[in-house]
């Protein structure tokens, strides 16, 4: 029998890219992109390769793991789902269905997506938080707002204007939501090709800025401001689409009224932005047709994130950018089969009253309920593929409130911050150790792409829906459940489509939907109260928010130099993930951190003068909230008064320091409940000699 050739997909980051796997008689792993994957075409970053590496790594968790006074203690599955269902049942019983939280990290994978939900839906808790107050949730909420759609994809191939507005799509190599691109590595170079003019609007000088034909340098977190101004000068010039917005759009007077005064003069001392700039993004923005703005994750983690997303949303449609060949279009996406099967009561969950509109629960709705003693506050919580003691803001407070659980069971692969303070660890299977799959959107229609097991799972690993059905069987909890393992998992959800496992085992990649359809507004109503893009937000008036757009500060409270002087802060920090790296993951893998061994924190050579730093030094970097020690780089890419740190490190295996020790939590979107972890103020000086890093 010789070498084995097969075709899987990446789940370490959200492109999910294609991957070819070469598999020798010795178990001797070879990975390449998959040539004939729509998204990646063959390539695929360095990333790909730490699937191999996982799977020999020594830190693996591979047992359960049970806490007691002594420490963790290695146990068997059968006693750690029979403590699983025992703890569960006692405080389910207690305190009822809305005791129980499920918290998940970022659905690279649709493991991380869906692990735990039918279990949920079972219990009956709609408590389902987790990462999405930080990212996708506030710009997928304001999208729905006006457009009544989640959020819209960029028609690369057909547009004459890419505007990259807080997105690095270059670094990270992500162009897109959910949506392939012919090879993203080439989408860059082809519309460079075409002559296409590509503007970045970011307040660093990021690798997209570098490869575009202008940088324009914004403020942190006020991007609302700027497309406040944008919308003025389309509105008071008349130079939006007239004929789609008579056609399509409500609420054109109140908006008019509403920027009468966001002028780009008002918007400069805010933003940064020379007046005459921001008047001239916008003209060329109504003039150039078609054109696409492809926003980033850079706008989700301030107090002002999903205003800031409503403003580009509004200027989409204003210009006539809609859902058109070159715009920002609604792509076709194969929606899988609902989870969970059952129906969750969605007004009872934390916090409803505060945040109606978000599809679950905000993290920090979660955190104070607990926090704060409240009668209905979680007392247990699941955490799969999640890291929330490093991802949300103030690290302290955010251990303290799941100290104060009754229960606290974690899933995961390495040992992490979070598992370090649970009363339960599951060891999960790897991507290389169990199937899964991807949905995809595309120009040419929507497709699923299989994920495949490579491997048996190292130690006793398992896959997290086997986990899940046998503790859901073990509470008597399964005999609704549409699914009892990780094959059935991908049936179920792909059946919707007439798909199934075996076919996506077969074929690898399966179209289920036809290609793009435009203007589907011309049809069919948007999913908005009236049927047509809202300028003015009917939904968000139902619900008691604001009907419209306005700028506040973006963290939460002023920054201005004079305050923070003050206070002994005269620095403004931010965070940035180094492309390296997927959130807190993978920090102990060589073949990703030789390239990035420790998180940096960059600042221009100006404000490293005045404090005696040099360039490699480590300093001291201190908020109202805490401080941590990195290692200082000089860097023009930011400007004088900004400082950046790297976001990601913190776990017991890389014992760096945690960037979100710095941030406030006690501030956040009225929406979405963002927190403003871009945005805190901060002192830099030098470390000294002796202290250790934190």
């Amino acid at each position: 029998m010789g070498d084995q050739f097969l075709r899987t997909i990446c789940q370490f980051c959200h492109n999910n890219c294609g991957l070819l796997v070469r598999k020798s008689t010795s178990g001797h792993l070879l990975i390449h992109g998959d040539p004939e994957h729509p998204s990646n075409r063959g390539w695929c970053c360095p990333k790909a390769q730490a699937n191999a590496e996982i799977l020999l790594a020594d830190d693996r968790l591979k047992r359960p793991l049970r806490k007691t006074r002594a420490g963790f203690q290695r146990i068997s599955w059968d006693e750690a789902l029979d403590y699983a269902a025992d703890r569960l049942g006692e405080i389910l019983a207690k305190h009822g269905p809305l005791s129980l939280a499920r918290c998940t990290g970022a659905p690279v994978s649709y493991h991380s997506r869906d692990g735990f939900l039918q279990f949920m839906g079972e219990v009956g808790s709609p408590n389902l938080t987790g990462i999405g107050n930080l990212c996708m949730a506030p710009r997928m909420t304001a999208y729905r707002a006006v457009t009544g759609g989640a959020r819209t994809e960029p028609d690369y191939d057909a547009t004459n204007l890419a505007i990259f507005w807080g997105a690095d799509p270059v670094g990270v190599k992500r162009f897109a939501s959910y949506a392939a691109h012919g090879g993203m590595n080439r989408i860059l170079p082809r519309l460079k090709e075409r002559g296409v003019k590509i503007i970045c609007i970011d307040p660093y000088f990021s690798a997209t800025a570098q490869e575009a034909d202008q940088w324009i340098r914004i403020n942190p977190g006020t991007d609302t401001a700027l497309g406040l101004a944008m919308i003025h000068v389309l509105v008071a010039n008349e130079i939006y689409d007239k004929e789609f917005v008579a056609g399509y759009s409500v609420g054109l007077a109140e908006l008019a009224g509403h920027v009468r005064d966001c002028t780009p003069e008002w918007a400069e001392g805010l933003t940064g932005i020379p007046a005459g700039v921001i008047d001239m993004l916008a003209r060329t923005y109504a003039a150039t047709k078609p054109a696409v703005i492809y926003e980033g994750n850079g706008l989700d983690m301030y107090a002002n994130g999903v205003d800031a997303v409503r403003t580009i949303a509004t200027l989409v449609c204003l210009a006539g950018n809609l859902d058109v060949p070159g715009g920002n279009v609604f792509m076709p996406f194969p929606h899988p089969a609902p989870l969970p099967t059952k129906a969750l009561p969605i007004n009872r969950r934390v916090w409803f009253d505060r945040f109606p509109l978000l599809p679950h629960v905000p993290f920090p709705a979660i955190k104070e309920a607990i926090l704060g003693g409240e009668h209905n506050r979680p007392r247990a919580m699941i955490v799969h593929h999640g890291n929330p003691v490093l991802v949300q803001a103030n690290e302290q407070r955010t251990r303290v409130a799941l100290e104060k659980l009754d229960f606290l069971l974690v899933t995961e692969l390495f040992p992490t911050a979070t598992t370090e303070l649970a009363d339960l660890v599951l060891p999960m299977a790897s991507a290389f150790e169990c199937y899964g799959y991807r949905a995809y959107s595309s120009v040419a229609g929507g497709f699923f792409a299989l994920a495949r097991p490579i491997v048996e799972p190292v130690g006793d690993a398992r896959p997290v829906f086997d986990v899940e059905y046998a503790l859901a069987s073990r509470m008597g909890l399964h005999r609704d459940y549409p699914f009892q393992d990780d094959r059935g998992w991908v049936d179920y959800m792909v059946k919707a489509h007439g798909v199934t496992v075996r076919r996506l085992e077969e074929e690898q990649i399966v179209f289920a939907l036809p290609g793009v359809r435009y203007r589907k507004y011309t049809d069919s109503p948007c999913g908005t109260p009236s049927g047509k893009v809202e300028f003015f937000s009917r939904w968000f008036a139902q619900a008691g928010a604001r009907p419209m757009p306005i700028y506040e500060e973006p963290a939460g409270e002023s920054l201005s130099r004079d305050r923070c002087l003050e206070k002994g802060f005269p620095l403004r920090g931010t965070s940035r993930r180094p492309s390296q790296f997927v959130h807190t993951k993978f920090k102990t893998l060589d073949a990703i951190t030789k390239s990035y061994p420790e998180p940096l924190v960059r600042m221009h050579p100006d404000d490293a003068v005045v404090r005696g730093v040099l360039e490699g030094e480590m300093v001291k970097v201190t908020s109202p909230q805490g401080t941590i020690t990195v290692k200082a780089r000089l860097s023009e890419r930011t400007s004088p008064g900004l400082v950046w740190v790297d976001f990601g490190w913190g776990n017991p295996s890389d014992g760096k320091a945690n960037i979100n020790v710095l941030c406030n939590d006690g501030l956040f979107d009225p929406v979405s409940g963002g927190t403003p972890n871009r945005l805190f103020p901060c002192e830099v000086q030098k470390a000294r000699v002796s202290e250790p890093k934190e």
